[in-house]
Order: structure tokens, then C-alpha cells, then sequence
């Protein structure tokens, strides 16, 4: 990730606060701004282990630990703004974030945390949309989870397949991305997701 891309981050994507106010969190932004998100995430547990009621470090906790691909840290951290948080949407955006990458990294269907990662991803994206409506990242997000959750309900094995419910993800991942399609026609990536999810459909049936 640039330097110029982790500015645009710190200064307008962080939804609680954009400057840090203790030592720790200065240092967490500043290895954010050299690219080490491990460090940072470090630097943040910190800051919060000092102060449990910091939702600013442990926003920016959650939001290291993902980019560093610690996504396990990642989901627990939002898991802890969530509870004090309940209505921060963009929590549960990188929670639902995290768990479709945990997801991807389980090869073996048969593993039922893959299944369980994927249903809780969409439940994520759905909670961020009831309270964030017209951010079009959450029904993009969702669509993806929906297709990659038809494609698990697809595989012809024993105790995963189910043909109805594969339907029914496929179908609702199309609609999420043609809401996105109408906020922004000019979508080239979400015409290709559509027209996946259309194949995928066609393969199912």
C-alpha cells in the first residue's frame, strides 16, 4: 500500500479519528505511514490496554491487525468496538472483511468454520447496511460473500450441497451488485461479478 494511499486512509476513511492523541497511538500511525501494520496493531493494543474507553486505538487496532493479515486479531478487535459500539458501521465492514479472507485461506468444504466464517460475513455486511444504507461498499461486499457462499453451497459433498440455497445466495449476490451498478454504471469490475454470478447460476442449475 502507498504512503500517499495510508494519508487518504488515515485523513478520511477513519470514521472515530483522523489525528492520534497519545504517545502510542502516534506511533502506531506512524508505522501505519511507513506501511508496518504489524507494529502499528502493536502500538494500539497498547494505547487501549492503557485506556479500555480509547475506541479510537482499538479502531485502529482492528484496522492494523487486518491490513497486516492477522485476521484473527482483526475480528476479535472489532468484535470489542462492536460491543461498545454497536451502531459503528464500518466495524462490522472489516469484521465481515476479515472473515471472508480467513474463509478464502480453507481449502477443505468439510471444515465447518468455513461455513460458519461466510453466513457471519453476511450478517456483517447486512448489520452495516441497516446503518449505513447508501455506502454502496457494503452491498459490493455482501454481493461477494453471497457468490463465494453459492459456490460452497454448490459442492456436490455430502452434508454442503444444496441446491435451493445455492440458488438463493447467487440470486441475491446479482442483486446486490446491480445496486451498486446503479449508483455508478460505469462499474466495469461489478458488470464482471455480475456476469459471474450469472454463470455460476447457469452451472448450479
Amino acid at each position: 500500500m502507498s504512503k500517499i494511499r495510508i494519508v487518504i486512509l488515515l485523513n478520511i476513511l477513519l470514521p472515530i479519528a483522523a489525528l492520534a492523541q497519545t504517545p502510542y497511538e502516534r506511533l502506531g500511525q506512524k508505522a501505519m505511514m511507513s506501511g508496518d501494520f504489524g507494529n502499528a496493531a502493536v502500538y494500539f493494543e497498547k494505547a487501549f490496554a492503557i485506556d479500555n474507553s480509547n475506541m479510537n486505538a482499538l479502531y485502529l487496532m482492528g484496522y492494523a491487525y487486518y491490513h497486516s493479515n492477522n485476521f484473527k486479531k482483526s475480528i476479535e478487535s472489532f468484535d470489542k468496538l462492536i460491543t461498545f459500539k454497536p451502531a459503528e458501521s464500518i466495524a462490522y465492514y472489516y469484521r465481515g472483511k476479515a472473515k471472508m479472507r480467513m474463509n478464502s485461506f480453507i481449502k477443505d468444504f468439510r471444515n465447518p468454520e468455513k461455513e460458519q466464517l461466510l453466513k457471519s460475513a453476511i450478517r456483517d455486511f447486512s448489520i452495516g447496511i441497516e446503518f449505513n444504507p447508501v455506502d454502496m461498499k457494503f452491498y459490493q461486499n455482501r454481493g461477494l460473500a453471497y457468490q463465494e457462499y453459492a459456490v460452497f453451497k454448490s459442492q456436490k459433498v455430502n452434508g454442503i450441497y444444496q441446491k435451493n440455497v445455492a440458488i438463493h445466495a447467487v440470486n441475491a449476490s446479482i442483486t446486490d451488485f446491480r445496486k451498486v451498478l446503479t449508483e455508478n454504471s460505469s462499474r466495469k469490475d461489478i458488470i464482471s461479478q455480475i456476469e459471474k454470478s450469472k454463470q455460476l447460476l447457469e452451472d448450479i442449475k
